[in-house]
C-alpha cells in the first residue's frame, strides 16, 4: 500500500481557517399552512352555487353539449355550476337528463386532477341524501379518484376517511360535531365552506340532534346544539332547525326550568326562528303541537311577568300590587292559555331598555302599543277558555268577551285602544273592592 503523502503546512493552516459546516433548517410552514386556511376559508369555491331560475336553463344547455358533443365556449366553472343543478334534488330524478348525468360520472373516470375532479366532490357533498342511487354513483366514482383530489377535499378525507361511503360517512361526520365545542367552525376548518347547505352535513345534523338529545338539560350539550345552529360567524340554520327545537323543548316536557333559563331559552329561539304566534313559517308549520305548546306556555309567563313588572315600575298605586298577584297566580293555576301586552308609552320605553334582547329579536314585536288616553294607560290581553279578558293599568277596568264576539280584542295586534275596548266591552267590572273583583272574574271567565 502505498503511503499518503502529509498535507504541508499551508494547507494545513487552510483547512484550520474554513467555517465549520452548518445544516440549514427550512422555515416553519405553519404560517403557510395558515394563510393557505385564510384563503379557503374566504374564498371557499372556484364555483358559486347557481341561482334557482338558471338552474334549468344550465341543465338543458348541458343536455344539448351532451347530445350534439359541442364543447365551444365553455369553461370547467359553467360545467360545474351545471352539474350542481343536474344533480339537485328538482332534476337528480329527472329520466331526460339521465344522458348528462352519466356523462358526469364516466368523466370522474378519466379526466385528470384539477377543478373538474374537485368541483364534482363538491357536487357529491351539495347533492347527498342517504340511500339515494345518485349519491352511490357519485361516491363510487369519487373513491377511485380520492388520491387525485385537491388540497381542500384531500383535508376532508383525511379527517373523514368514510367520506364516499355513504352508509357511513353521516354517522361518522356527526361524531365529529359531537366532539367540537364549535361544530360549526369545525366542519369549515376541515373543509366543508358550507355546513348548513350541503346535503351530507344535512344528515349528519339529523344524528347528531339524536345523540346530544338525551343530554340537552345539561348546559354544555344545549351550548353546543345552539353554536351549531345559531354560529356567531354563520348564518342560522333553518332546514332541520325544527328538529333540534323540539329535541331541546322535550327536555321539559314533564318539568320546568328555572326563570332565567326559561327566559334565556325562549329569547333565544324566537330571536332565531320568530315567534310562533305572530309567524306562521320557518320552522314552525309541523312543529310537535305538544311542544309548541311548551314554548308558549313559556312566552305566556313571560308576557304575564313582564307586564307586571314593568306596571309595578311605572305606575305606583296602591291597588295594582294585588291585582298582579292575582293575575300570575291565576297563570300558575293553569288558568291563562294566552297572554299578550300592550303598553303606554312610559311603560313601553321601559320595556324597551329593559327587554332581555337576543341578536335578532324584532324588538317591534314583541309587544303591542296602547294609543287612546294619550297612551298613558298599559293593557294586558288574555285567553282564558273561550274568553278573552282585557285588564289595564290606573283605574281602568276588567273586560271580558266571548272569544267568538266579533268585537272582542285579537291577541297578538300591534296596537290597541283601550277606550274602544271600553266601549265594546258588555261585561266589565272595577276593582274598587278587589275581595269582589276577584270573585267576579272567576264567576265570569
Amino acid at each position: 500500500m502505498n503511503d499518503v503523502p502529509a498535507a504541508s503546512d499551508g494547507a494545513r493552516a487552510l483547512l484550520g481557517r474554513l467555517a465549520p459546516m452548518r445544516v440549514r433548517a427550512f422555515s416553519s410552514l405553519d404560517p403557510l399552512a395558515k394563510s393557505v386556511r385564510k384563503i379557503t376559508s374566504r374564498w371557499p369555491d372556484m364555483v358559486s352555487a347557481p341561482a334557482d331560475q338558471d338552474r334549468e336553463t344550465l341543465a338543458l344547455n348541458m343536455l344539448h353539449r351532451v347530445r350534439t358533443w359541442s364543447w365551444d365556449k365553455i369553461t370547467t366553472q359553467k360545467v360545474i355550476s351545471a352539474a350542481l343543478a343536474v344533480f339537485d334534488d328538482e332534476r337528480r330524478m329527472r329520466p331526460d337528463l339521465e344522458p348528462v348525468r352519466s356523462f358526469y360520472l364516466a368523466e370522474l373516470e378519466t379526466r385528470g386532477p384539477g377543478p373538474f375532479l374537485d368541483g364534482m366532490a363538491r357536487v357529491y357533498l351539495d347533492s347527498f341524501v342517504p340511500g339515494a342511487l345518485h349519491t352511490h354513483r357519485l361516491a363510487e366514482g369519487l373513491r377511485k379518484r380520492a388520491a387525485d383530489l385537491g388540497g381542500r377535499y384531500r383535508r376532508l378525507v383525511d379527517t373523514l376517511p368514510t367520506l364516499f361511503q355513504p352508509e357511513a360517512a353521516p354517522r361518522d361526520l356527526a361524531s365529529v360535531m359531537v366532539g367540537a365545542e364549535h361544530p360549526y367552525e369545525a366542519l369549515k376548518s376541515i373543509g366543508i365552506s358550507s355546513p348548513h347547505t350541503s346535503g351530507l352535513t344535512r344528515a349528519a345534523h339529523k344524528i347528531f340532534v339524536e345523540r346530544l338529545a338525551p343530554d340537552l338539560a345539561r348546559p354544555d350539550a344545549r351550548a353546543k346544539l345552539f353554536n351549531w345552529l345559531a354560529p356567531e360567524a354563520g348564518p342560522v340554520l333553518e332546514v332541520g332547525a325544527g328538529a333540534a327545537i323540539e329535541a331541546v323543548l322535550a327536555v321539559w316536557k314533564n318539568r320546568t326550568p328555572p326563570d332565567a333559563l326559561r327566559n334565556e331559552l325562549t329569547e333565544r329561539i324566537i330571536g332565531c326562528w320568530n315567534d310562533p304566534r305572530l309567524h306562521a313559517g320557518g320552522i314552525w308549520p309541523g312543529f310537535d303541537p305538544d311542544l309548541k305548546s311548551i314554548l308558549l306556555r313559556w312566552l305566556t309567563h313571560q308576557d304575564m311577568k313582564f307586564f307586571c313588572d314593568v306596571v309595578t315600575a311605572t305606575q305606583p298605586s296602591h291597588m295594582w300590587p294585588p291585582r298582579r298577584d292575582f293575575w300570575l297566580q291565576l297563570y300558575d293555576d293553569g288558568k291563562i292559555d294566552e297572554a299578550w301586552v300592550a303598553f303606554d308609552t312610559d311603560a313601553l320605553q321601559y320595556a324597551r331598555r329593559h327587554l332581555v334582547k337576543t341578536e335578532g329579536t324584532d324588538m317591534s314585536r314583541r309587544f303591542g302599543r296602547q294609543k287612546d288616553r294619550g297612551g298613558k294607560t298599559s293593557l294586558l290581553i288574555m285567553r282564558i277558555g273561550n274568553r278573552i279578558v282585557v285588564d289595564g293599568c290606573h283605574s281602568y277596568r276588567t273586560h271580558i268577551f266571548r272569544i267568538d264576539d266579533r268585537q272582542a280584542p285579537k291577541l297578538y295586534q300591534r296596537e290597541y285602544h283601550c277606550d274602544e275596548i271600553m266601549r265594546q266591552s258588555k261585561v266589565w267590572k272595577a276593582h274598587n273592592s278587589i275581595e269582589n273583583w276577584s270573585q267576579w272574574v272567576h264567576q265570569n271567565v
